[in-house]
Protein backbone atom coordinates (compact mmCIF):
# COMPACT_ATOMS: atom_id res chain seq x y z
CA UNK A 1 0.00 0.00 0.00
CA UNK A 2 1.16 3.30 -0.78
CA UNK A 3 -0.27 7.23 -0.14
CA UNK A 4 -0.63 7.10 -4.01
CA UNK A 5 -4.18 7.41 -5.13
CA UNK A 6 -4.77 4.65 -7.40
CA UNK A 7 -7.47 6.22 -9.68
CA UNK A 8 -8.20 5.44 -13.33
CA UNK A 9 -9.15 8.78 -14.59
CA UNK A 10 -5.76 9.22 -16.62
CA UNK A 11 -7.25 6.19 -18.92
CA UNK A 12 -10.76 8.25 -19.52
CA UNK A 13 -10.69 12.34 -19.59
CA UNK A 14 -14.00 13.81 -18.48
CA UNK A 15 -14.94 11.00 -16.17
CA UNK A 16 -14.29 13.17 -13.67
CA UNK A 17 -17.17 15.22 -14.24
CA UNK A 18 -19.49 14.84 -10.56
CA UNK A 19 -16.80 11.86 -9.62
CA UNK A 20 -17.21 13.28 -5.95
CA UNK A 21 -20.99 11.84 -6.14
CA UNK A 22 -20.20 8.15 -7.08
CA UNK A 23 -16.81 7.79 -5.90
CA UNK A 24 -15.28 5.69 -3.30
CA UNK A 25 -15.69 8.32 -0.30
CA UNK A 26 -19.64 8.72 -1.34
CA UNK A 27 -20.08 5.21 -1.21
CA UNK A 28 -19.04 4.44 1.94
CA UNK A 29 -20.56 7.65 3.21
CA UNK A 30 -23.62 5.99 2.06
CA UNK A 31 -23.17 2.64 3.75
CA UNK A 32 -22.48 5.56 7.06
CA UNK A 33 -25.57 6.73 6.62
CA UNK A 34 -27.62 3.46 6.30
CA UNK A 35 -26.10 2.07 9.22
CA UNK A 36 -26.59 5.91 11.41
CA UNK A 37 -30.46 5.72 10.06
CA UNK A 38 -30.90 2.15 11.43
CA UNK A 39 -29.24 2.92 14.70
CA UNK A 40 -31.24 5.94 15.32
CA UNK A 41 -34.82 4.24 14.43
CA UNK A 42 -33.77 1.34 16.48
CA UNK A 43 -33.87 4.34 19.79
CA UNK A 44 -36.86 6.28 18.52
CA UNK A 45 -38.50 2.93 18.88
CA UNK A 46 -37.18 2.42 22.03
CA UNK A 47 -35.28 -0.76 21.12
CA UNK A 48 -31.99 1.13 22.42
CA UNK A 49 -30.72 3.82 24.71
CA UNK A 50 -30.29 7.23 23.53
CA UNK A 51 -26.80 6.66 25.21
CA UNK A 52 -26.37 3.59 22.49
CA UNK A 53 -27.66 5.49 19.73
CA UNK A 54 -25.32 8.19 20.08
CA UNK A 55 -22.07 6.25 21.21
CA UNK A 56 -22.86 4.42 17.52
CA UNK A 57 -23.76 7.33 15.69
CA UNK A 58 -20.32 9.20 16.65
CA UNK A 59 -18.44 5.83 16.00
CA UNK A 60 -19.98 5.84 12.68
CA UNK A 61 -19.57 9.94 11.69
CA UNK A 62 -15.79 9.51 13.24
CA UNK A 63 -15.13 6.11 10.79
CA UNK A 64 -16.61 7.66 7.63
CA UNK A 65 -14.53 11.05 8.14
CA UNK A 66 -11.57 8.98 8.93
CA UNK A 67 -11.89 6.74 5.72
CA UNK A 68 -12.97 9.77 3.69
CA UNK A 69 -10.41 12.08 4.75
CA UNK A 70 -7.36 9.75 4.39
CA UNK A 71 -7.06 7.86 1.09
CA UNK A 72 -4.49 5.68 2.72
CA UNK A 73 -7.17 4.25 4.70
CA UNK A 74 -9.90 4.15 2.40
CA UNK A 75 -7.43 1.75 0.18
CA UNK A 76 -6.63 -0.29 3.36
CA UNK A 77 -10.79 -0.64 4.03
CA UNK A 78 -11.14 -1.73 0.21
CA UNK A 79 -8.49 -4.52 0.65
CA UNK A 80 -10.18 -5.43 3.57
CA UNK A 81 -13.16 -6.15 1.66
CA UNK A 82 -11.29 -8.94 -0.59
CA UNK A 83 -12.31 -11.43 2.21
CA UNK A 84 -15.76 -10.82 2.38
CA UNK A 85 -16.12 -9.52 -0.55
CA UNK A 86 -17.77 -6.15 0.34
CA UNK A 87 -16.84 -3.06 1.90
CA UNK A 88 -19.87 -3.41 4.75
CA UNK A 89 -17.84 -6.20 7.05
CA UNK A 90 -14.66 -4.05 7.21
CA UNK A 91 -16.12 -1.14 7.87
CA UNK A 92 -18.56 -2.45 10.70
CA UNK A 93 -15.23 -3.96 12.26
CA UNK A 94 -13.62 -0.32 11.97
CA UNK A 95 -17.07 1.29 14.36
CA UNK A 96 -17.01 -1.41 16.50
CA UNK A 97 -13.29 -0.61 17.71
CA UNK A 98 -14.45 2.56 18.48
CA UNK A 99 -17.61 1.31 20.83
CA UNK A 100 -18.55 -0.81 23.94
CA UNK A 101 -19.80 -4.38 23.45
CA UNK A 102 -23.22 -3.50 24.38
CA UNK A 103 -23.69 -1.12 21.54
CA UNK A 104 -21.87 -3.18 19.29
CA UNK A 105 -24.06 -5.41 19.63
CA UNK A 106 -26.66 -3.16 18.74
CA UNK A 107 -25.03 -1.61 15.59
CA UNK A 108 -26.15 -3.39 12.21
CA UNK A 109 -28.47 -5.67 14.27
CA UNK A 110 -30.89 -7.91 11.94
CA UNK A 111 -29.33 -6.74 9.11
CA UNK A 112 -26.98 -8.12 6.25
CA UNK A 113 -24.49 -7.05 4.23
CA UNK A 114 -26.69 -6.68 1.31
CA UNK A 115 -29.45 -4.67 2.93
CA UNK A 116 -26.79 -1.82 3.51
CA UNK A 117 -25.31 -2.46 -0.04
CA UNK A 118 -28.29 -2.63 -2.08
CA UNK A 119 -29.25 1.23 0.17
CA UNK A 120 -26.55 2.78 -0.05
CA UNK A 121 -25.99 2.07 -3.56
CA UNK A 122 -29.67 2.78 -4.31
CA UNK A 123 -29.33 6.17 -2.63
CA UNK A 124 -26.08 7.29 -4.96
CA UNK A 125 -28.16 6.72 -8.06
CA UNK A 126 -31.50 8.24 -6.37
CA UNK A 127 -28.82 11.51 -6.10
CA UNK A 128 -27.45 10.76 -9.04
CA UNK A 129 -31.02 10.69 -11.22
CA UNK A 130 -31.99 13.88 -9.52
CA UNK A 131 -28.68 15.63 -10.45
CA UNK A 132 -29.77 14.49 -14.50
CA UNK A 133 -33.09 15.32 -14.34
CA UNK A 134 -31.95 18.81 -13.53
CA UNK A 135 -29.30 18.52 -16.15
CA UNK A 136 -31.65 17.28 -18.88
CA UNK A 137 -34.19 20.23 -18.30
CA UNK A 138 -31.05 22.54 -19.19
CA UNK A 139 -30.73 21.22 -21.78
CA UNK A 140 -33.75 20.79 -23.51
CA UNK A 141 -34.62 24.48 -22.74
CA UNK A 142 -31.32 25.18 -24.59
CA UNK A 143 -32.05 22.86 -27.55
CA UNK A 144 -35.46 24.19 -27.84
CA UNK A 145 -33.81 28.16 -28.18
CA UNK A 146 -31.34 26.73 -30.73
CA UNK A 147 -34.74 25.54 -32.79
CA UNK A 148 -36.61 28.58 -32.28
CA UNK A 149 -33.49 30.28 -33.30
CA UNK A 150 -33.04 28.85 -36.51
CA UNK A 151 -36.29 27.98 -37.84
CA UNK A 152 -36.02 29.24 -41.13
CA UNK A 153 -32.57 28.36 -41.29
CA UNK A 154 -32.11 25.61 -44.37
CA UNK A 155 -29.72 22.75 -44.54
CA UNK A 156 -29.00 19.73 -46.21
CA UNK A 157 -30.53 16.11 -44.56
CA UNK A 158 -28.09 13.11 -45.20
CA UNK A 159 -29.39 9.17 -44.87
CA UNK A 160 -26.69 6.73 -44.96
CA UNK A 161 -24.12 9.50 -45.23
CA UNK A 162 -24.91 10.99 -48.35
CA UNK A 163 -27.59 14.22 -49.65
CA UNK A 164 -30.63 13.68 -49.23
CA UNK A 165 -33.47 16.24 -48.89
CA UNK A 166 -33.83 19.87 -48.16
CA UNK A 167 -34.62 20.36 -44.50
CA UNK A 168 -33.92 23.03 -41.49
CA UNK A 169 -31.24 23.24 -38.36
CA UNK A 170 -34.48 24.15 -36.85
CA UNK A 171 -35.76 20.77 -36.91
CA UNK A 172 -33.04 19.00 -36.77
CA UNK A 173 -32.41 21.18 -32.67
CA UNK A 174 -36.53 19.89 -32.17
CA UNK A 175 -35.95 16.42 -32.59
CA UNK A 176 -32.53 16.62 -30.50
CA UNK A 177 -34.93 18.48 -27.80
CA UNK A 178 -37.38 15.85 -27.93
CA UNK A 179 -35.09 12.92 -27.43
CA UNK A 180 -33.34 14.95 -24.61
CA UNK A 181 -36.47 15.34 -23.11
CA UNK A 182 -37.61 11.70 -24.07
CA UNK A 183 -35.13 10.49 -21.13
CA UNK A 184 -36.17 12.85 -18.96
CA UNK A 185 -40.01 12.01 -18.96
CA UNK A 186 -38.24 7.95 -18.29
CA UNK A 187 -36.52 8.71 -15.20
CA UNK A 188 -37.33 5.43 -12.70
CA UNK A 189 -38.78 5.76 -9.03
CA UNK A 190 -35.62 5.09 -7.52
CA UNK A 191 -37.00 2.72 -4.72
CA UNK A 192 -33.71 2.36 -2.63
CA UNK A 193 -34.54 1.41 0.64
CA UNK A 194 -33.69 -2.41 1.29
CA UNK A 195 -33.80 -4.71 4.47
CA UNK A 196 -34.66 -8.23 4.29
CA UNK A 197 -32.22 -9.79 6.57
CA UNK A 198 -29.78 -12.56 6.01
CA UNK A 199 -32.48 -14.54 3.56
CA UNK A 200 -34.93 -12.00 3.04
CA UNK A 201 -37.35 -12.89 6.32
CA UNK A 202 -36.31 -10.69 8.72
CA UNK A 203 -36.29 -12.83 10.85
CA UNK A 204 -33.45 -11.24 13.31
CA UNK A 205 -35.33 -8.38 13.16
CA UNK A 206 -38.52 -10.04 14.18
CA UNK A 207 -36.50 -11.78 17.16
CA UNK A 208 -35.17 -9.05 18.60
CA UNK A 209 -38.38 -5.46 17.34
CA UNK A 210 -41.06 -8.19 18.10
CA UNK A 211 -44.68 -5.92 18.05
CA UNK A 212 -41.94 -2.62 17.72
CA UNK A 213 -41.09 -4.57 14.31
CA UNK A 214 -43.25 -2.43 11.92
CA UNK A 215 -42.86 1.32 13.76
CA UNK A 216 -38.60 0.34 13.33
CA UNK A 217 -38.77 -0.64 9.63
CA UNK A 218 -41.31 2.69 8.73
CA UNK A 219 -39.15 5.03 11.14
CA UNK A 220 -35.88 3.59 8.95
CA UNK A 221 -37.59 3.99 6.05
CA UNK A 222 -38.44 7.90 7.21
CA UNK A 223 -34.42 8.35 8.23
CA UNK A 224 -33.41 6.92 5.00
CA UNK A 225 -36.23 8.95 2.28
CA UNK A 226 -37.81 11.37 4.48
CA UNK A 227 -41.06 12.10 6.43
CA UNK A 228 -43.41 11.68 3.52
CA UNK A 229 -42.25 7.55 3.86
CA UNK A 230 -44.59 8.18 7.01
CA UNK A 231 -47.71 7.81 4.58
CA UNK A 232 -46.75 5.13 2.47
CA UNK A 233 -46.69 1.37 2.96
CA UNK A 234 -43.18 -0.10 4.37
CA UNK A 235 -41.54 -1.31 0.92
CA UNK A 236 -40.72 -5.75 0.83
CA UNK A 237 -37.25 -6.47 0.51
CA UNK A 238 -36.45 -6.35 -2.99
CA UNK A 239 -33.20 -8.53 -2.63
CA UNK A 240 -33.87 -10.99 -4.98
CA UNK A 241 -35.27 -8.13 -7.48
CA UNK A 242 -32.40 -7.68 -9.43
CA UNK A 243 -34.97 -6.25 -12.58
CA UNK A 244 -34.57 -3.30 -10.24
CA UNK A 245 -31.24 -2.83 -10.90
CA UNK A 246 -31.43 -3.15 -14.67
CA UNK A 247 -33.88 -0.60 -14.89
CA UNK A 248 -31.69 1.59 -12.85
CA UNK A 249 -28.99 1.23 -15.20
CA UNK A 250 -30.78 1.26 -18.48
CA UNK A 251 -32.37 4.97 -17.82
CA UNK A 252 -28.28 5.84 -16.52
CA UNK A 253 -27.81 4.50 -20.36
CA UNK A 254 -30.01 6.76 -21.85
CA UNK A 255 -28.67 9.80 -20.15
CA UNK A 256 -25.34 8.63 -22.22
CA UNK A 257 -26.95 7.69 -25.35
CA UNK A 258 -29.16 10.85 -26.13
CA UNK A 259 -25.88 13.35 -25.42
CA UNK A 260 -23.16 10.75 -27.68
CA UNK A 261 -26.29 10.40 -30.73
CA UNK A 262 -26.36 14.20 -30.65
CA UNK A 263 -22.60 14.63 -30.47
CA UNK A 264 -22.11 12.44 -33.45
CA UNK A 265 -24.40 14.87 -36.09
CA UNK A 266 -22.03 17.54 -34.44
CA UNK A 267 -18.83 16.00 -35.26
CA UNK A 268 -20.11 15.37 -38.86
CA UNK A 269 -21.61 19.76 -39.26
CA UNK A 270 -17.71 20.83 -37.28
CA UNK A 271 -15.46 18.81 -40.11
CA UNK A 272 -13.89 21.38 -41.74
CA UNK A 273 -15.25 20.43 -45.10
CA UNK A 274 -18.87 20.84 -44.03
CA UNK A 275 -18.14 23.89 -41.84
CA UNK A 276 -21.80 23.84 -40.55
CA UNK A 277 -21.54 23.80 -37.04
CA UNK A 278 -18.32 24.81 -34.30
CA UNK A 279 -17.76 24.67 -30.90
CA UNK A 280 -17.45 27.32 -28.99
CA UNK A 281 -14.68 25.06 -26.70
CA UNK A 282 -12.12 22.89 -28.64
CA UNK A 283 -9.02 21.26 -27.75
CA UNK A 284 -5.64 21.43 -29.59
CA UNK A 285 -3.47 19.23 -30.97
CA UNK A 286 0.42 18.16 -29.84
CA UNK A 287 1.45 17.91 -32.94
CA UNK A 288 -0.42 19.86 -35.11
CA UNK A 289 -0.94 23.70 -34.43
CA UNK A 290 -3.79 24.01 -36.99
CA UNK A 291 -6.23 22.16 -35.08
CA UNK A 292 -9.30 22.57 -33.31
CA UNK A 293 -10.44 19.73 -32.12
CA UNK A 294 -14.43 18.79 -31.49
CA UNK A 295 -12.93 17.28 -27.80
CA UNK A 296 -16.46 17.58 -26.38
CA UNK A 297 -18.40 16.05 -28.73
CA UNK A 298 -15.33 13.52 -28.97
CA UNK A 299 -16.02 12.45 -25.59
CA UNK A 300 -19.85 12.13 -25.79
CA UNK A 301 -19.10 9.90 -28.49
CA UNK A 302 -16.31 7.92 -26.66
CA UNK A 303 -18.83 7.17 -23.63
CA UNK A 304 -21.66 6.00 -25.83
CA UNK A 305 -19.10 3.35 -27.07
CA UNK A 306 -18.57 2.81 -23.26
CA UNK A 307 -21.72 1.96 -21.81
CA UNK A 308 -23.08 -1.44 -23.75
CA UNK A 309 -20.78 -3.72 -21.60
CA UNK A 310 -22.14 -2.08 -18.19
CA UNK A 311 -25.34 -2.39 -19.02
CA UNK A 312 -24.52 -6.12 -20.97
CA UNK A 313 -22.99 -6.68 -17.43
CA UNK A 314 -25.85 -6.09 -15.56
CA UNK A 315 -28.64 -7.70 -17.86
CA UNK A 316 -26.37 -10.78 -17.23
CA UNK A 317 -26.61 -9.88 -13.63
CA UNK A 318 -30.30 -9.67 -13.30
CA UNK A 319 -30.42 -13.47 -15.56
CA UNK A 320 -27.66 -14.37 -13.04
CA UNK A 321 -29.51 -13.90 -9.94
CA UNK A 322 -30.70 -16.71 -8.32
CA UNK A 323 -31.80 -18.34 -5.21
CA UNK A 324 -31.69 -15.28 -2.26
CA UNK A 325 -28.27 -13.75 -2.27
CA UNK A 326 -26.49 -14.38 -6.14
CA UNK A 327 -23.30 -15.80 -6.13
CA UNK A 328 -21.33 -13.24 -7.98
CA UNK A 329 -23.59 -11.73 -9.70
CA UNK A 330 -24.84 -9.26 -7.03
CA UNK A 331 -21.09 -8.23 -6.74
CA UNK A 332 -21.22 -7.49 -10.12
CA UNK A 333 -23.55 -4.89 -10.53
CA UNK A 334 -21.88 -2.29 -8.25
CA UNK A 335 -18.66 -1.75 -10.58
CA UNK A 336 -21.55 -1.71 -13.49
CA UNK A 337 -23.47 0.69 -11.72
CA UNK A 338 -20.71 2.48 -10.70
CA UNK A 339 -19.21 3.02 -14.25
CA UNK A 340 -22.89 3.88 -15.39
CA UNK A 341 -23.44 6.67 -12.93
CA UNK A 342 -20.07 8.22 -13.82
CA UNK A 343 -20.77 7.90 -17.41
CA UNK A 344 -24.28 9.35 -17.16
CA UNK A 345 -23.02 12.29 -14.91
CA UNK A 346 -20.06 13.29 -17.19
CA UNK A 347 -22.17 12.77 -20.57
CA UNK A 348 -24.43 15.57 -19.40
CA UNK A 349 -22.04 17.62 -18.21
CA UNK A 350 -20.46 17.83 -21.38
CA UNK A 351 -23.52 17.65 -22.97
CA UNK A 352 -24.59 20.47 -21.68
CA UNK A 353 -21.27 22.63 -22.53
CA UNK A 354 -21.79 21.36 -25.58
CA UNK A 355 -24.90 22.58 -26.25
CA UNK A 356 -23.99 26.04 -24.64
CA UNK A 357 -21.32 26.59 -27.10
CA UNK A 358 -22.28 25.72 -29.76
CA UNK A 359 -22.41 27.83 -32.99
CA UNK A 360 -24.39 27.43 -36.27
CA UNK A 361 -22.85 28.47 -39.84
CA UNK A 362 -26.30 29.64 -42.13
CA UNK A 363 -24.21 30.01 -44.97
CA UNK A 364 -22.14 26.74 -44.89
CA UNK A 365 -25.35 24.96 -44.74
CA UNK A 366 -27.07 27.15 -47.66
CA UNK A 367 -23.38 26.31 -49.65
CA UNK A 368 -23.27 22.85 -48.81
CA UNK A 369 -27.26 22.41 -49.95
CA UNK A 370 -26.87 24.44 -52.91
CA UNK A 371 -23.22 22.31 -53.69
CA UNK A 372 -25.35 18.72 -53.75
CA UNK A 373 -26.98 19.73 -56.55
CA UNK A 374 -30.06 19.08 -58.51
CA UNK A 375 -29.89 15.55 -57.34
CA UNK A 376 -31.40 15.90 -54.20
CA UNK A 377 -34.94 17.22 -55.80
CA UNK A 378 -34.68 13.64 -57.77
CA UNK A 379 -37.81 12.82 -55.30
CA UNK A 380 -40.00 15.82 -56.37
CA UNK A 381 -39.18 15.58 -59.90
CA UNK A 382 -40.42 12.01 -60.07
CA UNK A 383 -43.40 13.09 -58.09
CA UNK A 384 -44.47 15.58 -60.14
CA UNK A 385 -43.63 14.75 -63.80
CA UNK A 386 -42.86 10.64 -63.13
CA UNK A 387 -46.09 9.96 -65.28
CA UNK A 388 -44.54 12.50 -68.26
CA UNK A 389 -40.68 11.61 -68.26
CA UNK A 390 -38.75 8.95 -68.61
CA UNK A 391 -36.29 7.23 -66.14
CA UNK A 392 -33.72 8.51 -68.81
CA UNK A 393 -34.86 12.02 -68.65
CA UNK A 394 -35.41 12.08 -65.11
CA UNK A 395 -32.00 11.03 -64.61
CA UNK A 396 -30.42 13.77 -67.39
CA UNK A 397 -32.46 16.56 -65.50
CA UNK A 398 -30.91 15.88 -61.94
CA UNK A 399 -27.14 14.58 -63.10
CA UNK A 400 -24.18 16.84 -61.76
CA UNK A 401 -23.32 19.80 -63.65
CA UNK A 402 -26.87 19.92 -65.23
CA UNK A 403 -28.60 22.90 -65.42
CA UNK A 404 -31.93 21.70 -64.38
CA UNK A 405 -34.57 24.26 -64.90
CA UNK A 406 -33.21 24.74 -68.79
CA UNK A 407 -33.55 20.61 -68.97
CA UNK A 408 -36.58 20.36 -67.38
CA UNK A 409 -38.14 23.34 -68.98
CA UNK A 410 -36.98 21.77 -72.83
CA UNK A 411 -38.60 18.55 -71.75
CA UNK A 412 -41.71 19.76 -70.20
CA UNK A 413 -41.91 23.50 -71.85
CA UNK A 414 -42.17 26.44 -70.07
CA UNK A 415 -44.97 25.59 -67.73
CA UNK A 416 -45.55 27.74 -64.34
CA UNK A 417 -43.44 26.93 -61.40
CA UNK A 418 -40.68 25.66 -63.68
CA UNK A 419 -38.35 28.45 -62.75
CA UNK A 420 -38.85 27.76 -58.46
CA UNK A 421 -38.87 24.47 -58.98
CA UNK A 422 -35.27 23.08 -57.87
CA UNK A 423 -34.91 25.98 -55.09
CA UNK A 424 -34.87 24.41 -51.96
CA UNK A 425 -37.68 26.47 -49.79
CA UNK A 426 -39.68 24.51 -52.53
CA UNK A 427 -39.63 21.21 -50.81
CA UNK A 428 -39.54 21.29 -46.89
CA UNK A 429 -43.01 19.89 -46.85
CA UNK A 430 -44.12 20.01 -43.18
CA UNK A 431 -40.90 20.91 -41.66
CA UNK A 432 -41.52 23.66 -39.68
CA UNK A 433 -45.58 22.34 -39.13
CA UNK A 434 -43.22 19.33 -37.42
CA UNK A 435 -40.76 21.78 -35.71
CA UNK A 436 -43.83 23.72 -34.30
CA UNK A 437 -45.39 20.79 -33.14
CA UNK A 438 -42.38 19.21 -31.39
CA UNK A 439 -41.77 22.28 -29.31
CA UNK A 440 -45.56 22.54 -28.45
CA UNK A 441 -45.64 18.48 -27.21
CA UNK A 442 -42.84 19.62 -25.12
CA UNK A 443 -44.21 22.69 -23.57
CA UNK A 444 -47.54 21.15 -22.72
CA UNK A 445 -45.36 18.25 -21.01
CA UNK A 446 -43.71 21.56 -18.77
CA UNK A 447 -40.90 20.36 -17.03
CA UNK A 448 -40.60 16.84 -15.78
CA UNK A 449 -41.36 16.22 -12.24
CA UNK A 450 -41.05 12.53 -10.64
CA UNK A 451 -41.75 11.03 -7.53
CA UNK A 452 -38.38 10.31 -6.27
CA UNK A 453 -37.74 9.91 -2.67
CA UNK A 454 -36.30 12.89 -0.78
CA UNK A 455 -32.69 12.42 1.01
CA UNK A 456 -30.26 14.68 3.09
Amino acid sequence: MTDTAHTRFLFAPGDLRGAEAIDDAALITAIGQVETAWIVSQARVGLVSSEIRAEVAAAIDATTRQLTDDHAELQALGENSEAGGNPVIPFLALVRARISPEASRCLHRGLTSQDVIDTAIGLLVSRVVRQMQARLEVIGAALVDLSEAHAQTLCLARTLTQPALPTTFGLKAATWAAEVIEVQAQAPFVDYVQVGGAAGTRAAIRWFAGDSTESLLREFHMQMVGPDAALTQIPVPWHTDRVRILSWGSHLTQCVTVGASIARDVLVGVRAEIRELSLAATGGSSAMPHKSNPTSAVLLHRNGMRVPGALSTLTAAAAEAVEERSDGAWHAEWPALSELMTLAISSLIILDEMVAGLRVNPEAMRANLDAAGPGIFGEKLGIVFGDRLTKEQLAAITAPGTDPVAALREAVGDESGVEDFFTPESYLGEAEDIRRTILAAIDQSGPQEIDLPAFD
